[in-house]
């Protein structure tokens, strides 16, 4: 640890992620920190991460992933969910402090499926959701599903251990959206059915 303060290590990271608090993460920040159970290292937006770092995430295959310095150290209730649709969307998709807004499909997929190996589940906001789960589901160990308010999702993320989902944002009620999300968090890390896998 640097800088003499208290310990960087946020201790509401999930499994596989370490999460620090500092402004300077260099490898003595790491020391005895990052071992081969970590997939994820998440440090606030404005930290700056030296070459060196860089270089020995890459080589362990281990995300850098920036996050916003209210999310640093709050336990995430929410999955993310990442914005790919061209109409308004309603602020109830908002109540996430993790909603980021991508500028194409292809884009809000990639992010979406590096949340995913991370927290275990994403979602993603289309008018073509269809489109976005087959995208999805050519990636090894993605599970994606579409979910409309008029269907019973919940059976169908249970029956498949979905751990992407994808909503058109017109066919949901905005009462309806915080269950789907809290509901969805919760069911993360549903096993599917074996012959999916």
């Amino acid at each position: 640890m640097s800088g003499g303060t208290a310990s960087p290590e946020l201790a509401t990271a999930s499994a596989g992620e370490l999460r620090l608090d500092v402004k300077l993460v260099t490898i003595d920040t790491l020391k005895d920190k990052l071992n081969d159970s970590i997939t994820v290292l998440c440090v606030p937006t404005k930290s700056v991460v030296t070459p060196a770092v860089k270089d020995e995430l890459k080589q362990r295959g281990v995300e850098l992933r920036r996050i916003d310095q209210t999310d640093c150290g709050q336990k995430q209730t929410m999955p993310a969910v990442v914005n790919a649709a061209k109409q308004a969307v309603s602020a109830a998709w908002q109540s996430t402090a993790r909603t980021e807004q991508v500028g194409s499909l292809s884009q809000a997929v990639d992010r979406a499926i590096a949340a995913t190996k991370s927290d275990q589940m994403a979602v993603i906001l289309s008018e073509q959701p269809e489109l976005a789960v087959a995208a999805a589901n050519r990636t090894s160990g993605i599970r994606a599903m579409v979910a409309c308010g008029s269907h019973d999702w919940q059976a169908a993320v249970k029956s498949l251990g979905a751990n992407l989902v994808v909503c058109h944002p017109g066919q949901w009620q905005d009462s309806d959206v915080p269950r789907l999300l809290t509901t969805l968090w919760n069911l993360r890390g549903t096993a599917g059915p074996n012959w999916i896998k």
